[in-house]
């Protein structure tokens, strides 16, 4: 978290006050304040107080770090937990022209989806196309979605254990049959789930990501992967053969299901 807001170019007082406050957890380490090694989360914030209620609060991008590491699990943060053990029905990217900002998980109505990291929440609410959300906010600057719930198992400023039952699945709001939509962002910024976590072994593929900042968005990959520059003339097929894997093994490397238009400069994981 230190190393990310020392590579911005502004840093507000949001910022440094978020900063000050983990530093006095860490500083002060007591049952009161850290309880089983976990950080208390009651005051947890990075947005402005005016944004807290918006869906996505808006993060300019020039205001981010053009590459930075977050550590996304350790005895502080949590570990991950699945919010439902179930088929990936729909994977993050383009799909109907339109772009899927998460992903969707299978499940029956009524079945219990859980936190993936210890948070705060911030929404938990009906909201349009996402029907009953709950929304987490985590230590570390990500935030965790979860739409289409039946129904909603907390209230906004809870904190939360990875684990822990937030809602009930559900087929809420433009939904076509009962699934979970699961998404992973930094600070109201999209990033492909798929890319983090591999849903198949229930685990992080690494325990820090490196978060890259382009004019596109941000794009996630596990810290210790290997990626592929995409120059002029590359091809998913390409990219393949050249690595040794085959379309669709590198397709599910970087958490997609169908293949898109590469960008000159693009970074594709190859392992």
């Amino acid at each position: 978290m230190i190393d990310s807001f020392l590579e911005l170019e502004y840093v507000s007082t949001n910022d440094i006050n978020t900063l000050n406050y983990y530093s006095s957890l860490l500083n002060n380490t007591t049952l009161d304040s850290v309880k089983i090694g976990r950080l208390d989360l009651s005051e947890l914030s990075f947005y402005a107080s005016l944004d807290e209620k918006a869906l996505f609060p808006p993060t300019p991008l020039d205001s981010l770090p053009n590459s930075f590491n977050l550590n996304i699990e350790n005895e502080y943060l949590s570990y991950f937990q699945l919010p439902i053990a179930g088929v990936v029905t729909s994977n993050y990217g383009w799909r109907d022209g339109r772009m899927h900002k998460g992903i969707d998980i299978d499940l029956n109505k009524g079945d219990k989806v859980s936190a993936a990291f210890d948070g705060k929440v911030r929404i938990a609410r009906r909201q349009g196309g996402f029907g009953n959300v709950v929304i987490l906010m985590h230590p570390n600057g990500l935030e965790t979605v979860y739409a289409h719930l039946h129904k909603i198992k907390v209230k906004e400023g809870d904190v939360v254990l990875s684990g822990q039952i937030i809602g009930l699945g559900g087929n809420t709001g433009h939904s076509r049959g009962t699934h979970l939509h699961f998404e992973m962002r930094y600070k109201g910024h999209p990033l492909n789930p798929g890319a983090i976590v591999s849903f198949t072994n229930a685990k992080t593929y690494h325990h820090t990501i490196t978060i890259k900042n382009s004019k596109y968005g941000l794009c996630a990959f596990p810290s210790n992967a290997y990626v592929h520059t995409v120059e002029r003339g590359d091809s998913w097929h390409a990219i393949a053969s050249a690595y040794g894997l085959s379309t669709k093994q590198l397709m599910e490397l970087n958490g997609i299901s169908k293949r898109y238009y590469l960008k000159v400069g693009q970074q594709i994981r190859v392992n």
